[in-house]
């Protein structure tokens, strides 16, 4: 595994375009994350204006509730990571990269082992960016903190970690898939966007949920924030196991068809 580590590395560590795209993922998330507060109270401010009930200004970056807030947040960002994966994913075939690795002696399996790896890395960088955000926030907006305070709700960090690997793994199974980086981004973006929403509202209420977006959707609900208590909407308040364990099946679905896609397959 470390081998693999050290050859995909080595692309990347070179790598302008990469750094500069991590970047500038690593800026949104962070910007988004510090924020997004603010924004939502203006917007809240704004409304009050004009409604007769007054809306107040709340935090969102509160213990315990910030790690379920920006896990949601940060899910809308998602697709910028994924873009990083089918630039790199596509760009092996159209720089011939897989077919050297291959010439110089590593199987079909390893490479598909190392860009497993990469998405995997991406996820967990990911995941560590909301975890240092949301203790940084949670530290200058809670009152009066105790460690179960900090812990309480911190499963939202791996079904955060969960959902952008999930998202990955779709996003390099179209890489692998088209193999062209234009083509890959606009099937993704088609099956994001259109398709799989309009399937979501055809197919009945019991199916749907087993769709891969939906079901990556469906780990991290909408918070309960203030706002949303203010109005008597409540919405699910924890990680559902069951779409935990249907992101878990997505992943290796891609996985294994990108195996038997390319066992035999001319590169």
């Amino acid at each position: 595994m470390w081998t693999l580590l050290k050859i995909d590395f080595k692309k990347y560590f070179y790598s302008r375009a990469f750094w500069v795209m991590l970047a500038v993922y690593f800026a949104l998330l962070v910007m988004f994350f510090f924020g997004v507060e603010k924004i939502v109270n203006e917007a809240l401010k704004s409304s009050s204006k004009s409604s007769p009930v007054t809306i107040p200004a709340f935090s969102i970056y509160a213990f315990p509730y910030v790690w379920h807030n920006l896990a949601f947040l940060g899910g809308f960002l998602k697709i910028f990571l994924v873009l990083i994966v089918l630039y790199f994913v596509t760009h092996e075939f159209s720089d011939k990269t897989i077919r050297l690795n291959i010439m110089n002696g590593m199987s079909r399996t390893q490479f598909i082992f190392s860009k497993l790896l990469f998405v995997l890395l991406l996820s967990l960088f990911s995941a560590l960016v909301l975890l240092v955000s949301g203790f940084v926030l949670g530290m200058l907006h809670t009152e009066e903190l105790t460690i179960s305070m900090i812990t309480q709700k911190a499963e939202f960090i791996p079904a955060y970690f969960l959902e952008v690997f999930t998202f990955g793994m779709l996003g390099m199974f179209l890489g692998f898939l088209i193999r062209k980086p234009i083509l890959s981004i606009g099937a993704l973006a088609i099956y994001y966007y259109i398709a799989e929403p309009i399937m979501a509202a055809v197919l009945p209420d019991k199916i749907s949920p087993y769709l891969p977006v939906e079901a990556m959707g469906n780990l991290i609900d909408v918070p309960n924030t203030a706002l949303m208590q203010m109005f008597g909407v409540q919405f699910r308040g924890n990680v559902s196991l069951q779409d935990a364990f249907i992101c878990f099946v997505y992943s290796v679905i891609f996985t294994l068809l990108i195996f038997l896609i390319y066992r035999n397959k001319d590169l």
